[in-house]
């Protein structure tokens, strides 16, 4: 089953109203948002991690998958993409568990209350940051190297997470992570 099918009949057995055909037919161009690597994607659930109170020995992705962490939407799977709704139950595809599905609401929601209680200045945007947002092509083109602090890299990443779910529910359309 690809994708779009699958991602169909999950939203339907949630009882989901959904317009995905709209949702994916979005020009990806304009809305693509740079994560750096999978490595500054780890730092970042790291920091998740030890916001809520848990060791590095429950790191990110048990914390994740296992359900243990209020942050159910946040990038614990490598492909995951947040829906331009509200959705009661995120969670993996049947058919294909390596994807999760969830909800750019609610992963706003949970970004806004990581920055209330990160000691980390979230929402502050490290050096680099503001190129790569102005143009995208510019920024994978020119071949500048910077050096980001692990803090610098938490910031980046919650920063590409907050704008891509604003972007996915302004453009009504998905919010997709995917390894690089």
């Amino acid at each position: 089953m690809d994708l779009e099918a699958s991602l169909a009949v999950h939203l339907a057995g949630l009882g989901a109203k959904h317009d995905l055909k709209n949702w994916l037919a979005a020009e990806r161009d304009e809305i693509t948002i740079s994560c750096l690597n999978g490595a500054s994607v780890v730092e970042f659930l790291r920091h998740v991690v030890r916001c809520e109170g848990y060791s590095d020995e429950l790191f990110g992705f048990a914390a994740g998958e296992s359900g243990k962490s209020k942050y159910r939407n946040m990038p614990w799977w490598d492909y995951s993409i947040w829906l331009p709704i509200e959705l009661d139950r995120p969670g993996n595809l049947e058919d294909d568990p390596t994807v999760f599905v969830g909800s750019c609401v609610a992963l706003l929601r949970e970004l806004h209350h990581l920055q209330e209680i990160s000691q980390v200045q979230l929402g502050i945007a490290p050096e680099g940051y503001g190129k790569m947002r102005a143009e995208i092509q510019k920024f994978y083109q020119s071949g500048d190297t910077f050096q980001l602090t692990d803090e610098a890299c938490v910031r980046w990443i919650w920063l590409a997470l907050r704008d891509g779910a604003e972007l996915g529910i302004k453009r009504n359309t998905v919010l997709c992570a995917e390894p690089d």
